[in-house]
């Protein structure tokens, strides 16, 4: 085994652990009625941003599906789930005073960024009948190996419309925004601008930002006049977003972006109903732009909101 391939295996083996250990405390000999998976997001670990707990929550309640299991989903860090998305043909709350755990039948799945996990053969094949799950992948390629890229997404789509409604307070911000029809421009910069705390820590030059924003002004512009139609951008750089609305009439929404695993314990609930709005605004475009100028990074983020809205996504790259 290489010293890499060591070190992560050595990693997710001490967070392994340190969930076991944390689900012990709820020490039972009560089993489950019904064999049941558990996908959470507690903050005991980090999870990734909105897609990626997303990815986890579809993947595992697909796997529930396709093995008859119950599903249900621990959300309540750092909000409640239920808070923008509630229930909708599928009962998936379950709380904390619900944790049980059985020395025999019980098992925890940490899989964040496992890529190359089955976890449909690893809870399929188990000796468990309850399982808390850690995940953040989008394993529909692994569950549904015979099915095309259109059909994945519409599996994906069908899962995510039968777990979740937009609760009211996500619905009524959505509709004061726009009602018309209008395209959607999206950006990833993470930290290159200098205003956004992620994964990554590169900064670029004022005069590489300068140039990197002046090459996307002019993708956008093409293709707004292209189109003539309404335009939205959403990025993760307030500085880009500033200046995109000073110099076009491209609209842009208020609040600043944050990354779900980065906030502020004392940020309030709007600072994630920002986040919410943003994709699903996307979600409900035309046709999505994911603009992915060198050296920007790549993002599932409006990739994921088209599927959901069935919106047409274009990757521009330069």
């Amino acid at each position: 085994m290489q010293l890499k391939s060591f070190k992560t295996y050595l990693v997710r083996r001490l967070k392994s652990i340190k969930l076991v250990l944390h689900y012990a405390k709820y020490l039972s000999f009560k089993q489950p009625k019904t064999k049941q998976i558990v996908v959470c997001f507690d903050g005991l670990l980090p999870h990734g941003g909105l897609v990626d707990r997303l990815k986890g929550i579809i993947s595992c309640y697909q796997i529930a599906n396709a093995l008859g299991y119950d599903f249900k989903i621990l959300f309540d860090n750092p909000f409640e789930l239920t808070d923008f998305l509630e229930p909708n043909t599928i009962d998936w709350i379950f709380k904390r005073k619900e944790i049980s755990w059985h020395p025999l039948k019980t098992k925890v799945l940490y899989l964040v960024n496992d890529f190359d996990a089955n976890p449909l053969h690893k809870i399929k094949t188990s000796n468990a009948n309850r399982f808390y799950v850690y995940a953040n992948i989008d394993y529909s390629k692994t569950i549904f190996p015979d099915l095309k890229a259109k059909a994945l997404e519409t599996q994906w789509r069908n899962s995510f419309n039968a777990l979740f409604k937009k609760s009211n307070v996500l619905d009524e911000q959505l509709n004061a925004i726009s009602t018309l029809k209008y395209i959607a421009f999206h950006t990833r910069f993470t930290s290159l601008m200098g205003d956004f705390k992620d994964t990554t820590s590169k900064i670029l030059s004022e005069e590489a930002q300068e140039a990197l924003t002046e090459t996307l002004l002019q993708i956008i512009n093409r293709i707004k006049t292209e189109t003539s139609e309404n335009a939205f951008l959403f990025s993760d750089s307030i500085k880009f977003l500033e200046t995109v609305r000073a110099k076009t009439d491209i609209a842009v929404l208020e609040g600043h972006p944050f990354h779900m695993d980065n906030f502020d314990k004392r940020e309030a609930t709007s600072g994630h109903l920002k986040t919410m709005i943003d994709f699903f605004m996307i979600s409900r475009s035309e046709t999505v732009y994911f603009l992915k100028v060198k050296p920007m990074y790549n993002s599932s983020f409006s990739k994921y909101a088209a599927i959901i809205g069935n919106s047409n996504f274009k990757c521009i790259e330069a």
